[in-house]
């Protein structure tokens, strides 16, 4: 049977954000909980799933049509692909909320200890508001949330999602724009309708992405220049190894190897970067010497 060489690198900080660069190097800093590091990996991982289901609706949008023609043809329609559709976009909305969730709650398990710090998303971005949360907390997090203005209409939407039933979409024939509306969200006077969802969802979106970015940011500022375990990668199936300093996180180049105790001796297979990394070329230069220890995953 023939073997395929794999290789998956997965040290790649010239291709990271900020929220990657937090997520691989926190640990020199900080020491989560379990939920708390779970919530490090959700906030990126539901933003991604909404660009995913993004992608999909949009796809699906086309198919809006097979209830028109139902309709003009039995003179009623169940609009099934209108509410396949509304659900995908309230999954997306869903998942843009939790990513926004995720990122509040690193942020109050950093600052828990300081006056007016809410372990509730709602209740915090209404203390930032209201000028309750203690100056201690660093400006910049208390900017970031206070100058989230978008936050009480998604919340509000949000809670209609997770406790009503699903909405409506329509095509627009002239102007090919999807609207969406949901009772749950209604007024005195009308339902809520958004005449063009799509647009919606991704100044939405651009509004998530520029939050998370102002909070990783700053957090990376906090950072300790502390030597971190990285995983350069996977190469045929075992996991390669460095130690990386916040500061010098600029490439695959960047840090220490550590694997090179192992790979190199002569009943191991070597690393396939030898020659290329110059992380590999420093390994005897430069003193390894991690300030935890424990930092290394299974250590």
């Amino acid at each position: 049977m023939n073997t395929i060489n794999c290789i998956v690198i997965s040290f790649a900080p010239d291709k990271w954000g900020t929220h990657d660069l937090f997520k691989n190097f926190y640990r020199g800093t900080y020491t989560f909980t379990p939920d708390i590091q779970y919530a490090l990996s959700g906030a990126a991982n539901h933003f991604h799933k909404a660009l995913i289901l993004l992608q999909v609706a949009r796809e699906h949008i086309a198919r809006l049509n097979e209830d028109k023609e139902q309709l003009e043809k039995y003179g009623y329609t169940p609009a099934q692909r209108g509410k396949e559709l509304s659900a995908l976009i309230e999954s997306i909305l869903l998942d843009l909320y939790s990513s926004v969730d995720c990122t509040r709650k690193i942020v109050t398990f950093i600052y828990k200890s300081h006056r007016g710090v809410k372990q509730s998303t709602r209740k915090f971005f209404q203390a930032v508001k209201e000028g309750k949360v203690e100056e201690t907390v660093p400006v910049q997090i208390r900017d970031a949330f206070a100058s989230a203005h978008w936050y009480s209409d998604f919340r509000r939407m949000r809670d209609a999602l997770t406790h009503s039933d699903i909405g409506a979409c329509h095509l627009d024939d002239k102007s090919a724009k999807v609207s969406y509306m949901h009772g749950a969200l209604a007024t005195n006077t009308r339902a809520l309708v958004i005449d063009d969802i799509f647009s919606h969802i991704d100044n939405l979106i651009a509004e998530i992405n520029q939050f998370m970015e102002k909070i990783f940011h700053f957090l990376n500022s906090t950072l300790e220049d502390r030597d971190v375990w990285q995983i350069c990668g996977i190469f045929d199936g075992r996991v390669y190894s460095r130690w990386v300093r916040p500061s010098e996180a600029k490439d695959f180049n960047s840090g220490i190897c550590d694997s090179f105790k192992w790979f190199e001796k002569d009943e191991n297979p070597k690393c396939p970067f030898i020659g290329k990394c110059e992380a590999y070329g420093r390994r005897n230069s430069e003193q390894i010497n991690p300030a935890d220890p424990e930092q290394a995953p299974g250590s």
